[in-house]
């Protein structure tokens, strides 16, 4: 029996666990997008991945868990070219347009994505499990969008401006949601449609 016997298997270095974490996603993207998430287990991610089940589950406990991996990836990319977007602008406005444009036109170019994160329901065991509650996505565009409201909105309290926030993305979605799923309809350039409505509210 050698020395390596003797010890075991080596330890898996942080570099080895990325790969695997990395594969697992790239073949659980995959399959969502071509077969839906429903109809994919964790079985057809193992296989996907080219892994056991069993090794599957030490890296994430279910499919929900992967799931919210993809998503996270895919705020963590759009919220970076937000913020990049955004400098380019000078006034506040303009600044909280390009959120808007930027935001919708992120979705529109991936949409394999929008389906991913906006039509499949968050199946979570309990609240703390939800997406929206142990991720930093609130905050995040908070951190963004926070100083322009407060200068947009002067005289609006806290809670003025989440009613304010909250209903900006509620209509961003919208546009969203129709241009991606209804696209043989012959829809206006929709930086009209965020005109509109950020004329008529600030």
């Amino acid at each position: 029996m050698n020395q390596e016997t003797k010890m075991g298997k080596p330890k898996q270095t942080d570099d080895e666990r990325q790969q695997k974490v990395d594969t697992i996603i790239q073949a659980a993207q995959s399959l969502f997008i071509a077969e839906g998430y429903p109809s994919v287990s964790m079985r057809k991610i193992a296989a996907k991945a080219d892994m056991g089940t069993m090794t599957l589950y030490k890296y994430f406990k279910n499919k929900n868990a992967i799931l919210h991996h993809i998503w996270a990836d895919f705020f963590d990319e759009l919220f970076t070219l937000v913020r990049s977007d955004v400098e380019n602008e000078k006034d506040a406005k303009s600044k909280l347009k390009q959120v808007c444009i930027t935001y919708l036109n992120y979705w529109v170019e991936h949409q394999d994505r929008f389906r991913i994160v906006f039509l499949n329901e968050d199946r979570a065991s309990s609240s703390d499990d939800f997406f929206i509650n142990h991720t930093n996505i609130t905050k995040e565009m908070l951190l963004i969008v926070g100083p322009l409201m407060q200068y947009l909105l002067k005289s609006a309290d806290h809670s003025s401006m989440m009613i304010f926030l909250e209903s900006l993305m509620c209509f961003i979605h919208g546009i969203a949601l129709n241009v991606i799923t209804i696209s043989e309809y012959p829809w206006n350039d929709y930086e009209k449609y965020i005109d509109i409505f950020l004329d008529s509210t600030l």
